[in-house]
């Protein structure tokens, strides 16, 4: 931007140079006072000269237009390409949260002295359990696998460099390393009032035996509903700012 600024000031300069040093020369040469006669000749030859001064100019004025209109195109055209891919990133994004089922099983504890545990479990799309269940009664979430993606496929997302940034900021919000450390025991979740999120399509490695171990996901399980509540809104912000306004996710 700087450079373009710079080549206009510069051709603005040396038009207006060579516009007035000729009227400069032909005052200096042939003309010192209101009441002298005027050599229509001389005259005649400097509206030439000047004519011919700015027919070049225009020339040159026309061919910066030119260029600068192709690139303009050109700068377009990779914008409209890159938007174009953007959209379709995210709409796969979209497809591949809203399309994934996913089950939570709700552990609590009843009776008088909570000594009894009881199990509550349901199968939906991910935003209909992710938002349709008030986590805030569980002391924690935990997740089936010990690689978060296995849970959450639409997480792979997160990094890919077409994604907005905005919505890779949510996803990473959900995204959790998963290690051996993390991992919740039955022993530990007795007595706790719990949920477990799974499905049925989780892919693990032939003799990995931690794999399938429940592990900690959120400390907080109320979290996760501000997180994926905000991971939806981002989506359709996203949407609605590229002209999309009705929306099914």
């Amino acid at each position: 931007m700087k450079k373009l600024n710079l080549i206009i000031i510069l051709s603005c300069c040396f038009i207006s140079f060579s516009l007035i040093i000729p009227v400069f020369l032909w005052i200096k040469g042939y003309y010192s006072n209101f009441s002298d006669s005027i050599n229509s000749t001389v005259l005649s030859e400097f509206a030439s000269f000047q004519g011919l001064i700015i027919a070049f100019w225009s020339l040159i004025l026309n061919i910066i237009l030119v260029v600068l209109a192709y690139k303009a195109f050109k700068n377009f055209d990779v914008k409209k390409q890159f938007h174009n891919k953007q959209l379709e990133i995210v709409s796969e994004l979209a497809t591949s949260i809203s399309s994934m089922e996913i089950s939570n099983m709700m552990f609590k504890m009843i009776g008088t002295n909570k000594k009894h545990q009881i199990a509550e479990g349901y199968t939906f799309s991910f935003f209909e359990i992710a938002l349709g269940f008030d986590y805030s009664k569980f002391d924690l979430m935990c997740v089936k696998s010990n690689n978060i993606e296995n849970t959450f496929p639409f997480l792979k997302y997160r990094n890919h460099p077409l994604l907005p940034q905005s919505i890779s900021t949510e996803l990473n919000k959900i995204y959790r390393p998963l290690q051996y450390f993390y991992s919740a025991k039955k022993l530990d979740l007795k007595n706790m009032d719990y949920v477990l999120l799974y499905h049925d399509k989780e892919k693990y490695l032939e003799g990995d035996i931690t794999a399938s171990w429940n592990y900690q996901f959120y400390e907080n399980p109320s979290d996760f509903n501000k997180d994926v509540t905000s991971l939806r809104k981002s989506i359709i912000l996203w949407y609605q700012e590229y002209g999309a306004d009705e929306l099914n996710i």
